[in-house]
């Protein structure tokens, strides 16, 4: 059974019928977000935006199918995984890293480089993680997904996504603590 205060489940029902206008309010919402996660799976912001636009067909083709049994978004972000995972075999490159407003929203502060120093490092701790880890940590803190609905999206046990937080946090804290020491 879908959430009931899914308000996406409606534009998808919609699309389902074969409401394009439904198709395109849907993309307003979300595209921008698909497109983040797609760059920092590719690292080619021409590739992902090319992958999301056969994400959003793929919404538009597989709309019947979904079953409900998470929320929209959830659905739509496993959809650009699968097809960033087969890009990314078709163009054997490494995925990418966190674009610069995935670490930091707000514009460095005028008066210190140290604001872009701190995002320079968070951005290269994330992407020295393993690939698993790295896309995990995305998917729960960038992207705002429960630990079972990033699950999902992964294809893997919810407890496998709590060791792989888990992991990932204590390997960031490491890695910035020594890239601190350094500075120092």
């Amino acid at each position: 059974m879908h959430p009931p205060s899914d308000p996406d489940r409606a534009l998808l029902n919609a699309i389902a019928q074969g409401d394009t206008h439904a198709l395109e309010a849907l993309y307003v919402q979300h595209g921008l977000r698909l497109l983040h996660y797609l760059v920092g799976q590719l690292g080619d912001p021409a590739l992902a935006e090319e992958v999301l636009q056969d994400v959003m067909l793929a919404i538009w083709q597989q709309a019947r199918r979904f079953r409900g049994e998470s929320r929209v978004t959830t659905w739509m972000l496993a959809i650009a995984r699968h097809h960033a995972i087969s890009a990314r075999r078709r163009q054997k490159a490494p995925p990418g890293i966190l674009p610069d407003h995935a670490v930091s929203s707000a514009p460095p502060p005028l008066d210190t480089l140290i604001r872009r120093d701190e995002c320079e490092a968070v951005r290269e701790a994330l992407h020295s993680l393993p690939d698993d880890q790295r896309e995990t940590l995305e998917l729960v803190f960038y992207h705002g997904l429960s630990g079972p609905e990033a699950a999902r999206v992964l294809g893997v046990a919810h407890g496998t996504v709590k060791s792989r937080l888990h992991r990932a946090k204590a390997s960031l804290q490491k890695l910035l603590s020594i890239e601190e020491k350094n500075d120092a």
